[in-house]
């Protein structure tokens, strides 16, 4: 009689405990469907911001693949589509840019968000880095970029910025 009772309450927990790893999962699949669904949602506005300043420096031809973590994943100029990793330092360090000016200029249309970029474009070409100081210029006017640099030449080609030089 004990162990029978023992059994029908180990039959009890067991039936309770797969109802609640079964709601656990439902859950978790329609949280993450949900989520899916947001993300795809951002991804399309993401790569069109993408394209159209990266056009700007890379050209008319310039596209870039974006997943649904709102990752880069390749680029393509002129037909030809480079995967993100094999891209040189320069092309990643100027996509990377362009792709957090895409995202400011997305979150908020009406209320501008700061971007800070450190000393960054050190592996950019003197042709690149007047084409990513009309990137700066294309977007400068929306939201406030704000460029911590030793090498303040490297933004030379940005229109109306406002330089404060720090004593050391």
């Amino acid at each position: 009689d004990e162990a029978e009772t023992e059994r029908e309450h180990s039959l009890d927990e067991y039936a309770r405990v797969q109802r609640r790893a079964r709601a656990a999962d439902l859950l978790r699949s329609v949280i993450t469907r949900h989520r899916e669904a947001t993300r795809l949602r951002y991804v399309e506005p993401f790569r069109r911001e993408v394209e159209r300043l990266g056009r700007i420096v890379f050209g008319e031809s310039f596209e870039v693949e974006v997943d649904s973590a709102l990752r880069i994943c390749s680029r393509t100029l002129g037909g030809r589509t480079v995967p993100y990793d094999s891209l040189s330092g320069g092309a990643k360090e100027q996509l990377g840019i362009v792709a957090r000016l895409a995202s400011a200029a997305l979150v908020a249309k009406e209320d501008s968000v700061p971007v800070v970029i450190d000393d960054a474009l050190g592996f950019t070409d003197p042709d690149r880095l007047v084409k990513m100081g009309s990137v700066f210029n294309a977007v400068g006017g929306d939201g406030q970029v704000i460029v911590l640099t030793c090498s303040p030449q490297r933004y030379a080609a940005v229109q109306d910025s406002h330089h404060i030089e720090l004593a050391s």
